[in-house]
């Protein structure tokens, strides 16, 4: 496993274990995490050498948290591994809220304290929105003064500007923010918070799983030394020297094994890059049709699935997989969640952090695929 230092001093795993995407098995009518297997998971990244774990209070219906400190309490080193929680902007609605809610995830990970705690999917205007009505600003930094928080950072979505604003302020440590060679949106606000010492992860290396074949171009150029497309992703992300660590939100024991095997070859050399860099750059019209599967934009009143047609207009026009984009799109129509359900409501825009002009994008899509 390769490993880095952050600006704190903690040595990491490159590779970061996003605990957002963990197994599930059903009962009833609902699905819950399946315990025995995402422990496992956790186990298999950790002797393999991965020690970050990102974790969130809504992950898996608020059960991920649950499942990291279990399986982290049973591990013989635990002491090695870094934890990053989150405080979500979704559940504070009055002042003491972000300390309860940091108190109640200490609980269910069985901790002291948090290595890192972040402000969660927050911009500029609505970390200010919440604080006017929360105070979460001060909570933090309480927390901090009280070792229940030993570093503040913040989940990123908004305008790369905005975080350089947030950057500004002096209160953040570490950022998590989205980046891939599809989505190059964030690459000058990352040099600028490695330049201002903070660490830099990045999610959505894979795309949320958009990535899961490599595009049409480099595919047929067959020159990247790259066994698969997740480490096609992977090693491009870890290739930025301002970027620290790359999280994949990981839901199989084979997946944990693929991408810690794509981390331990390095990243890209300087030549590749420069091959995937040529052929995105020929693709730039990508940035309008880029969804990175985050479900904000869910629930659709209209029953659209918003993040799935994305999908599979990405595999028609990114990846060239036509046949594949067809089957997934008929999947939909036969679901009632395909483009034609949309009827421009633009409840959607409101809630997208990539601002894409989704409704827009639905037409295009029922054009595509009639």
């Amino acid at each position: 496993m390769l490993y880095t230092k952050l600006p704190s001093g903690i040595r990491v795993s490159r590779l970061g274990f996003g605990a957002m995407r963990l197994p599930t098995l059903t009962i009833g009518d609902k699905e819950f995490v399946d315990v025995e297997r995402a422990t496992a998971m956790f186990h298999r990244a950790f002797e393999l050498g991965v020690n970050y774990v990102d974790t969130g209070f809504m992950y898996n219906n608020d059960e991920s948290e649950f499942v990291v400190g279990s399986a982290i309490e049973q591990w013989p080193r635990k002491d090695e591994i870094t934890v990053t929680a989150k405080c979500t902007k979704f559940r504070m609605a009055r002042p003491g809220d972000l300390r309860r809610m940091l108190e109640h995830q200490l609980w269910k990970q069985r901790r002291s304290y948090f290595d890192y705690y972040l402000f969660h999917g927050v911009g500029w205007e609505n970390w200010h929105e919440i604080d006017a009505r929360t105070g979460w600003i001060d909570e933090m930094a309480q927390a901090k003064s009280e070792g229940l928080v030993h570093r503040v950072g913040l989940s990123f979505h908004d305008k790369p500007e905005a975080l350089l604003k947030l950057l500004d302020t002096g209160l953040m440590e570490l950022v998590t923010l989205q980046y891939n060679y599809l989505d190059r949106a964030n690459e000058e606000v990352i040099a600028a918070a490695h330049a201002r010492g903070l660490a830099v992860v990045v999610m959505g290396p894979v795309g949320g799983g958009r990535l899961a074949v490599i595009p049409k171009g480099l595919r047929e150029a067959g020159t990247l030394s790259t066994a698969n497309a997740a480490e096609l992703a992977l090693r491009f992300v870890l290739a930025n020297p301002n970027v620290d660590i790359a999280l994949s939100g990981m839901s199989a024991l084979e997946q944990v094994e693929q991408n810690c095997a794509a981390v331990d070859k390095g990243p890209l050399n300087a030549a590749e890059v420069g091959q995937v860099n040529q052929l995105m750059a020929q693709n730039r019209a990508l940035a309008d049709l880029y969804c990175t599967g985050c479900e904000y934009c869910l629930p659709c009143e209209h029953g659209v699935a918003i993040p799935r047609v994305f999908e599979a207009v990405n595999y028609l026009k990114v990846y060239g997989m036509e046949e594949h984009a067809r089957a997934l799109y008929k999947r939909l129509v036969e679901n009632s969640s395909d483009a034609s359900q949309c009827v421009a409501c633009n409840t959607c825009l409101v809630r997208c952090p990539q601002h894409i002009p989704i409704p827009d994008q639905m037409e295009e899509a029922r054009a595509l695929f009639g």
